[in-house]
């Protein structure tokens, strides 16, 4: 198993249950790379919510953001590579959720929009996003509506990574199904529980997230493996959940942990230990192993 490059996902698979990296991974970061490893956190976080972590666990590198919408440089915060939503979809998704009810959270490159999120209606933002949103540096803009000016709903519209709100599931499976009925085989569409509290997700609070149909971790992987002169076969990858799938599926050697969901763990070639049992160093282990 020759490995280059040796992508984590973040939440539920190197963060344990309190959201922190075990000195044991961290230590097998290093070792990875001191070995010629690439270590690259692939997350459906966005840049400003992996930033701290990333710049503090790597230093130096890329990450991968919002589920594979984005490519970050961890030095600069620049983005290096992105797939975002066309204008119509945004709108069309947009008004959509609003018209059921829930306030729509647009997620932005803020490399270009010059902040995070652009929050659209007049429905409140539910706790697990103010819990969210408080303890990440996270930049909000709320409007009740699209404006009607072209120009300013252009810009509205523009350098968008990601549609999606939170709420409850049984509430957004009625509008993701809707959103998949008017805009077949164009969109991206997924929901799943949504972090509530450090390191725990709420059962009945589920966060959808719309992005292009092109959007997927593995994706973003293949194109950073193609910018890089890397032989995708090079690649192993370890994941948890629903947005992991791809990349586990996709790589040649992949690991899901063992608190990963049954349906994704099912993707993966092999099996790490519990994400609160070092499962990125073992990982490791079996990457040195093997080269």
């Amino acid at each position: 198993m020759r490995c280059r490059i040796l992508v984590t996902d973040l939440d539920g698979t190197l963060l344990d249950r309190s959201g922190s990296v075990s000195t044991s991974n961290r230590e097998a970061i290093q070792r990875a790379r001191e070995s010629g490893v690439d270590v690259v956190f692939a997350t459906g976080r966005s840049w400003i919510e992996c930033r701290e972590i990333s710049q503090e666990i790597l230093g130096a590198g890329v990450v991968i953001t919002a589920g594979g919408a984005a490519l970050h440089d961890i030095g600069t915060g620049r983005c290096d590579d992105r797939i975002v939503i066309s204008h119509d979809l945004v709108c069309h998704c947009t008004e959509s959720l609003i018209r059921h009810g829930h306030l729509a959270h647009l997620l932005k490159d803020p490399t270009r929009a010059g902040y995070d999120y652009l929050l659209v209606g007049d429905a409140q933002l539910d706790a697990a996003s103010r819990w969210w949103f408080g303890i990440h540096p996270v930049v909000t803009r709320s409007v009740d509506r699209l404006h009607f000016d072209e120009v300013e709903r252009a810009a509205q519209l523009t350098d968008v990574l990601r549609v999606g709100t939170v709420a409850m599931a049984s509430d957004l499976a009625v509008v993701a199904d809707a959103i998949r009925r008017e805009v077949p085989d164009r969109l991206a569409i997924k929901h799943w529980p949504a972090l509530v509290a450090l390191g725990t997700a709420g059962i009945d609070t589920h966060l959808l997230e719309i992005f292009d149909a092109n959007v997927d971790k593995w994706q973003m992987i293949q194109r950073l493996c193609k910018a890089r002169g890397i032989d995708e076969e090079e690649v192993v990858t370890m994941g948890d959940g629903l947005n992991d799938a791809g990349m586990l599926r996709g790589a040649r050697e992949s690991f899901a942990v063992a608190n990963a969901d049954a349906s994704v763990a099912a993707f993966a070639k092999r099996r790490a230990p519990d994400h609160d049992d070092n499962a990125l160093a073992f990982v490791v282990d079996e990457i040195m192993r093997a080269q």
